[in-house]
């Protein structure tokens, strides 16, 4: 209902910091429509340290992001395969936390809105981009970490986000 409510009321981008083991329909039915409607939607991979695929992100209508530290290696905690498409920021970072204070957490739920995060950037640049053009353009300016994760080579996602390569590439009008 909420992925539903958010693109009636004009959502532009979505993130999802959840995830299920389960292939659930009813959640894919609603990014899939989300993403028809020209929806970005996130998800985060999950924090087994496994192949295991987590719904919606291994989902194709779904940008599945994982993990990494500062130094661009796997959280120790983060899901990685084939089905993950990019890689975050997701340790110790400054969050708001029940009830109200503040302090830091990690996880792919704390990854993946570094990735809406930049794809909401994206869109306020370049507003008439679809899914597939963010998705394709954050791949394009992502950084390789595969060096620095020779065991996961290949299993988390396109690359490391980045931000400034994105908007610079925008900015020069590519």
């Amino acid at each position: 209902d909420a992925i539903r409510y958010a693109v009636t009321h004009g959502a532009h981008v979505i993130n999802l910091s959840l995830g299920t083991a389960a292939d659930a329909g009813l959640i894919e039915d609603a990014v899939r429509e989300a993403s028809l409607a020209g929806v970005f939607v996130v998800s985060a991979a999950g924090n087994l340290n496994s192949t295991e695929k987590q719904f919606p992100g291994a989902d194709g209508c779904a940008l599945g992001v994982t993990s990494a530290g500062s130094s661009d290696v796997k959280s120790s905690f983060a899901n990685f395969g084939s089905w993950v498409d990019m890689t975050a920021p997701g340790e110790g970072i400054p969050s708001a936390l029940p009830p109200s204070g503040y302090g830091t957490w990690s996880g792919t739920s704390m990854a993946a809105p570094f990735a809406a995060g930049l794809a909401a950037l994206i869109l306020n640049k370049r507003p008439a981009l679809n899914p597939r053009q963010i998705a394709s353009l954050m791949a394009t300016t992502a950084v390789d970490i595969d060096s620095q994760n020779p065991a996961h080579d290949g299993d988390l996602g396109l690359g490391r986000i980045d931000a400034g390569a994105a908007m610079s590439f925008l900015q020069a009008g590519s």
